[in-house]
Order: C-alpha cells, then structure tokens, then sequence
C-alpha cells in the first residue's frame, strides 16, 4: 500500500494527503510546503507517513515540495499581517454600499495574489461590484464567498452552555442537517433559548445519538397505552426517553410512578409485570 502524510491547510480544513519525501521524514506538527489547486500552500502535517488503501487517496499523489523553511514561514507571516487591513477595507465598503452582510473573515494565498473573503447574510446576495471594488482597492484578485451561521460560529469559536469548547470549533469536521424532530424525540422542551446554539441555529448534539433515542423510543409504550403492572392497571402518561423509563398513573388510586424501561419493554418482563393490555401491535415490515 502507498506511504502518505496527512496536511491540514486550515485548523477546521479537511485532511489532505501527499506522498512524503523520500529523505526526510515529517511528524506530526511540522510545517511544509505543498501544491493545493489555489497554488503553494504553507499545511501542517497531522498525520505522519502511513500506509493507506489507494481507494482511500486521491488518483494522483502529489509529492510535498519541502518542509517549510525560515523564509517560507516569513512571508507566510507577512501575508497574514496584511488581512486585519483588507477586512477593514471590506467593511467599509459593505457600510458604505449600506449591504445587509457582515464579513466574517479574510484568508490571503502563500504568494499574495488572491484574498478570499467569508462573508454572512440572510439571504443570497450577488457579490460581483464588491468584488471587483476590493480588488482594486487591494490590488488582488478577490473572491467572495457567502458561509451560513453556523461556519460563522465555527470562525468566532466560543463556549457553549455545556462548559466546553463549541463543537464545530473544536472537533466537529462537518455538519450534519439537525431538526426538531430530534428535540421531540428526546422529549425536550421546544424552547429556542435551550435548543439553539450560539449560531441561532439548532445545536450540533440534538443529533449526536438522535438514533439511540428512536430506537428506544421504539420500544417503549405510548402516553395513552394501558399497562398491567404488579400494583394494578396502569395508564401512561408520559416516556422519558434519555432515563429509559416511562411515567404511569395508577388507574385506582392515581398515583404517579416511574417504571424502568426494561419492565415493560421485553415480552418476560411483560408477562410478569408489565404485560400492555390493548391492541396489539402490528408487526413492522
């Protein structure tokens, strides 16, 4: 199997791989020098030279031009300290055209010839004036590209109510669609101030074991269903999904009491003490 390195461009950027060089070996954290489609790249190495599967690389393994060397690392270092300069550039021009977007952040390429600019609104928005606008202005080539909310807060980074990190900032690769179905299924409260995350947006972790919860909300009975219970006929009011219980009221006396999932989810555990009493499930599929 081929040897390859895996390099990082950007910290939230995808794992890219390369054909290490023959002489020299590269650990994980050095800098080096590579080919990307906008042109020579400064990356770290995260992974070192490993043997991969070729289905799992690209149909041609570019080759690391070099580790990085002291120059390199300077006029890497001089083009990020020309961006602080362009994203004021970009936002008075926003301010002055009065456009409802907010720019989010400036990357500058290895050889200074492009500035790429992350920008967010509400809405689609066509781009082009401003566009050429900066790049006379900077005397570039500019591009502009409109990221979601969620890029947005992934940018800022932050700590979420958790006590930890975000998650799109700290570890999250991508992200995956979150609805409040998810919410529902958990039996959470539908409240926005609870469910969203610092990006307005649905939080990442509704979906994290989004499918444990339907499958053991599969199992459980219904709010409604009759259960036979050892201390009588029962009545259930409400599932709770993350303890795996479900909430009955007696019918006699109406007492509220909780039942482990495990006495009236499995056909033993039925017969014995939680055996449901109503109409019978069709059986799925």
């Amino acid at each position: 199997m081929p040897l390859a390195v895996g390099v990082k461009f950007r910290r939230h950027g995808p794992l890219n791989y390369y054909a290490p060089p023959a002489d020299e070996e590269l650990a994980p954290g050095c800098r080096v020098l590579a080919e990307t489609a906008r042109g020579p790249e400064i990356g770290e190495v995260v992974m070192g030279a490993t043997e991969l599967a070729p289905e799992l690389l690209p149909r041609r393994l570019e080759p690391v031009i070099r580790r990085a060397t002291e120059e390199d690392l300077r006029q890497r270092q001089a083009m990020d300290e020309r961006l602080p300069a362009a994203m004021a550039a970009a936002r008075e021009l926003v301010a002055r055209r009065d456009l409802p977007v907010k720019v989010a952040r400036a990357e500058i390429n290895f050889e200074g010839s492009r500035i790429l600019f992350d920008l967010t609104a509400e809405r689609q928005t066509a781009y082009q004036d401003l566009a050429r606008e900066l790049a006379t202005e900077l005397r570039c080539r500019v591009e502009i590209r409109q990221i979601g909310a969620r890029d947005e807060a992934r940018i800022q980074d932050g700590y979420g109510p958790c006590g930890r990190r975000l998650c799109c900032s700290s570890w999250l690769k991508e992200f995956v669609p979150v609805t409040i179905k998810m919410a529902k299924e958990q039996g959470l409260p539908l409240n926005p101030t609870r469910l969203n995350g610092m990006c307005g947006k649905l939080k990442c972790c509704l979906q994290y074991e989004n499918e444990q919860y339907v499958e053991v909300k599969r199992r459980l009975p219904r709010p409604g269903q009759q259960l036979q219970l050892d201390q009588g006929a029962a009545v259930v009011s409400e599932v709770d999904v993350v303890r795996e219980q479900v909430l009955v009221t007696m019918t006699e006396s109406g007492t509220v009491m909780a039942v482990p999932a495990a006495e009236v989810e499995s056909p033993a555990a039925g017969r014995r003490k939680g055996r449901r009493s109503g109409p019978a499930r069709e059986p799925e599929g």
